[in-house]
């Protein structure tokens, strides 16, 4: 059963569109009373899913490297970055803790839009998972069709025998309700 849910999102200020997905899934996974697990900065998607959470009045662990300050347009600014109104904040060595960490603490992980940093955090937990280090799985919620050339590329290693066709490591979902009807089923 579910209980503890890593989020891996974007720390660009997106559009207000994927602003507002990220906040109200923050909202409805606190509301159906899972813990949060995400990477504890205060910017961008990343921001938004946490306020969700806290607005809900739900749990929500920051995993934040030391001294990190963001990406380099955020680090030039010279502004602190974490978030520093969550429930708790474990401070990590660097980057690969932190993923580690992350998935040590949660049953499985969410992936919602991000860039190239959620996608390290997507595969990183794959191919632990592929190898058999644990047995998580990653749901991406696939909205707005931001993930369907990635859903394409992995239904190709399917078709290529590169992946197993039976491999559910990496869910595919289309909307917040088929993405908590997945997390009862896991």
């Amino acid at each position: 059963m579910i209980k503890s849910v890593a989020v891996y999102l974007g720390s660009s200020a997106a559009s207000e569109e994927y602003m507002n997905i990220a906040y109200n899934f923050g909202r409805e996974l606190a509301g159906r009373g899972y813990r949060a697990v995400f990477g504890g900065a205060e910017v961008g998607t990343m921001k938004a899913f946490a306020q969700g959470v806290l607005d809900a009045n739900g749990e929500i662990l920051g995993v934040f490297p030391k001294g990190f300050k963001g990406k380099r347009e955020v680090a030039a600014q010279g502004r602190d970055i974490l978030m520093n109104c969550l429930t708790k904040t474990l401070e990590v060595k660097d980057m690969p803790e932190r993923i580690a960490v992350m998935g040590s603490l949660s049953d499985c992980c969410v992936i919602l839009p991000g860039s190239f940093g959620t996608m390290e955090e997507l595969f990183f937990l794959a191919v632990d998972n592929e190898i058999g280090i644990h047995d998580k799985r990653a749901f991406v919620l696939n909205v707005k069709g931001y993930y369907d050339g990635l859903e394409a590329q992995i239904a190709t290693m399917k078709r290529e025998h590169f992946l197993r066709a039976d491999s559910d490591v990496v869910t595919f979902v289309h909307s917040v309700e088929e993405l908590f009807d997945e997390l009862k089923r896991a």
